[in-house]
């Protein structure tokens, strides 16, 4: 599992984001790409022994497509400046479930991210609904210590003010304007060469766990 070579990759392809560039130097995508699969086998076999939701899958279950899709993008660059893969109930990557996201990209923007990405709309009405009625049950699992220290609660997309139809004052206001909801903890380039990186981003998940698992439950209404 070498990180550096990931990370070497990565800050060459992006000074050299062309297809004549990529193809000279293929073999050391293969490399990366190799380190990569091995990190991603390792976190799945990992977060199956801890949450059960997560069934067999494969790296390329999870991992996301090096290349770009370009089509409606005034970038044209055709790779990606970044490796990532989500690990998840139902699908990995194809999941609409919360899972586990680890994301490698050069100059400290690495990231391990637990949560649900841009819910549904009928989905994301069973979480506020959660939200209204049980605040101090969703604090306590948000808000939890384990979360608290090592993670940032972030939002793609937050709204100004509060939903349509929501009116007076609510205990979780801010949590109320989110539309997806997930855990963030970064990493510095060091972070990830480190040889135990991927039993850290293992340790990490597991703090995560109820929190996924909590949220899954409002998702699927059990």
């Amino acid at each position: 599992m070498r990180t550096d070579r990931i990370l070497t990759f990565l800050r060459n392809i992006r000074a050299n984001n062309n297809r004549p560039y990529f193809y000279e130097h293929k073999k050391d995508y293969e490399t990366a790409k190799e380190d990569w699969i091995e990190i991603v086998a390792y976190l799945i076999e990992e977060l199956r022994s801890m949450d059960s939701s997560i069934e067999p899958l494969e790296p390329k279950d999870c991992m996301y497509r090096f290349n770009r899709d370009t089509r409606f993008s005034p970038d044209k660059s055709p790779y990606k400046r970044h490796f990532g893969a989500f690990i998840a109930p139902r699908g990995g990557r194809k999941s609409l479930l919360s899972g586990y996201y680890l994301h490698i990209e050069p100059d400290n923007n690495s990231l391990a991210v637990t949560g649900v990405y841009c819910l549904e709309k009928p989905q994301l009405n069973r979480v506020r609904d959660v939200i209204v009625n049980f605040p101090e049950e969703w604090r306590n699992v948000f808000e939890a210590p384990e979360i608290k220290n090592d993670f940032r609660i972030i939002s793609t997309q937050k709204l100004k003010r509060l939903p349509m139809g929501f009116t007076g004052e609510y205990e979780c206001e801010e949590y109320l304007k989110m539309k997806d909801f997930m855990a963030e903890h970064q990493f510095t380039d060091e972070d990830v060469q480190k040889e135990d990186f991927p039993q850290k981003v293992v340790e990490l998940f597991r703090k995560t766990i109820r929190m996924s698992t909590y949220l899954n439950d409002i998702i699927v209404g059990e």
